[in-house]
């Protein structure tokens, strides 16, 4: 792998200091990565994105997003150091929130004249916001390479989800290393991801099945109606659980004597 670890190389000054991932590397020094696809998962407000602009910024991406050596890139420091042997000659940095950003430069006459795989003719900022993010990744992901991708599931079907995952293995077996954060249950269905969830506790590594979004998920796909209806008036199921129980408590009550007969 081409990133082995990530560690904190200072303390951000900026609102990124109230944020509870920078801290937990702060208690870490460094956390290391096991396998080619990371997938961090986590409540909003945790950190996820910031510590991956973090990171795309050390790798040379602009925290906006964008290739490595982008020279329109603007770079501060960063406070995150990723660690690695291997000399990393191609990064790539997506970020949802900053989609029509990443598109403008794709589109700029430097970037769409320099295309290997998109076809220069093809206006990316004219797609929709899902075609154009297979757009980028089709002419951006390519072979050996650290590839960041910041919740790429925004703008996607539930089927270019899946398609997305495909895309995902075979840039793994042309020698990709990828970080995603995501709140998408399909996402974390990557084949061999290191699924890393930050929480309370820091930073813990979990299953598929333990990932909030796919419990969630599940359940609500199980009783969709009912799901519903506890989020909306979450009283009124403890008030039926509670009649439900009362109810079956006097049945058993009445039916005792004549159990003991």
């Amino acid at each position: 792998m081409l990133v082995d670890a990530v560690r904190l190389k200072s303390m951000p000054r900026d609102y990124r200091r109230s944020l509870p991932v920078f801290d937990y590397l702060a208690d870490l020094r460094r956390f290391s990565f096991t396998r080619p696809v990371t997938i961090f998962v986590g409540d909003n407000g945790i950190g996820k994105s910031s510590l991956l602009a973090a990171m795309a910024t050390d790798l040379g991406c602009s925290p906006k997003g964008g290739r490595m050596g982008d020279p329109e890139a603007i770079l501060p420091l960063s406070p995150v150091v990723c660690e690695g042997t291997g000399l990393i000659q191609r990064a790539y940095f997506l970020r949802a929130e900053t989609h029509e950003y990443l598109l403008s430069r794709e589109q700029s006459p430097e970037e769409s004249g320099g295309r290997s795989i998109l076809p220069s003719q093809v206006d990316v900022q004219a797609r929709s916001h899902g075609e154009s993010v297979f757009d980028v990744l089709y002419e951006r992901v390519d072979g050996a390479g650290v590839y960041i991708f910041d919740e790429p599931e925004s703008g996607l079907s539930v089927v270019r989800q899946l398609a997305l995952i495909a895309e995902i293995a075979q840039a793994v077996d042309r020698g990709a290393q990828l970080f995603i954060a995501t709140h998408s249950p399909i996402l974390l269905g990557c084949p061999n991801a290191d699924i890393v969830e930050l929480n309370d506790t820091g930073f813990q590594r979990i299953s598929f099945d333990e990932a909030e979004a796919v419990a969630a998920t599940k359940e609500f796909l199980a009783d969709p109606e009912g799901t519903i209806n506890f989020i909306l008036d979450p009283k009124a199921e403890e008030a039926e659980e509670e009649t439900e129980a009362t109810e079956i408590a006097a049945v058993d009550e009445a039916e005792g004597p004549n159990k003991q007969r």
